[in-house]
């Protein structure tokens, strides 16, 4: 997520140039940059793991459905700060030993499988929570990582846990219309950012271009990250929980140009020894 006033990454690298343009691994896959995989949701119970550690915090105490939590959660906790991130989403950065395992078997049996190459991926998994008509959210919020400060080369993965019907999830720019807005800023991110947010044209050609995500609990995506992507408030009456995970192929990590750090506040290096996790499992 960014907001109008986010530090954004930018480097005149060649090396990064071209990899803002090379044609990626999903690429491919698919020419929109974007692909639906399947899996047996019901051997990944995400849903209950979250809810017993929102009990176990004392965010929640009787809820059993997760796309109801937002009935016991104060309204407090569902606002989002200025880079559209709420209290539940902060308390999902550290999780417990049980979703870690969980998260563990997911990648290593529908994620890795999928991979021509082995992969590092991020150690705990970004929890998304959207709850209905979140105070704070914004329509403008259209975003890649890489302007965050993560490599270009890395792939996203969203994995919903409830309904993610249209006005529950997020929308994504295709692949050529993004690289399209990256060409024409000259591939400067800090650019195409600021006119994102003060350019109506370039807003409206987002809004009038990108893919509305609409996945079965038993689907995740992945997508290139140059994919230019904003949440969607969420208009109806149930709470909206997802899984981000980024993932990046050892080899295209091994040929990085430089390490990449992000842009926020923690100022996480995306390298193996920190944001990534690097052993076999």
């Amino acid at each position: 997520m960014s907001n109008a006033e986010s530090v954004i990454f930018n480097s005149d690298s060649l090396e990064f140039r071209g990899s803002l343009s090379r044609t990626s691994w999903i690429q491919s896959l698919c020419d929109t940059g974007k692909k639906v995989f399947k899996y047996n949701h019901s051997d990944y119970n995400f849903d209950k793991e979250i809810i017993d550690l929102l009990r176990d915090r004392g965010f929640i105490h009787s809820s059993g459905r997760l796309d109801k939590i937002h009935e016991e959660l104060s309204t407090d906790d569902m606002t989002v700060d200025v880079n559209q991130i709420n209290n539940i989403v902060k308390t999902c950065y550290e999780t417990n030993e049980r979703i870690g395992n969980l998260y563990h078997e997911f990648i290593r049996k529908c994620v890795k499988p999928i991979m021509d190459d082995q992969i590092y991926f991020q150690k705990t998994p970004t929890f998304r929570f959207s709850f209905p008509k979140s105070i704070g959210m914004t329509k403008r919020d259209y975003h890649n990582d890489i302007m965050l400060g993560h490599p270009p080369e890395e792939l996203n993965i969203w994995a919903p846990f409830t309904n993610s019907s249209q006005s529950k999830s997020f929308v994504i720019l295709p692949l050529d219309k993004s690289l399209y807005l990256l060409k024409k800023f000259d591939y400067n991110l800090q650019s195409l950012h600021q006119a994102i947010w003060k350019d109506n044209k370039i807003k409206q050609f987002c809004d009038d271009n990108t893919d509305i995500v609409s996945l079965d609990k038993d689907e995740f995506l992945i997508f290139d990250s140059r994919c230019l992507h904003a949440a969607i408030l969420n208009e109806s009456e149930y709470t909206r929980v997802s899984m981000d995970i980024r993932i990046i192929r050892v080899n295209e990590y091994n040929n990085l140009p430089f390490t990449y750090i992000g842009t926020g506040r923690r100022k996480a290096k995306f390298t193996p020894d920190d944001y990534y996790h690097q052993n076999e499992i």
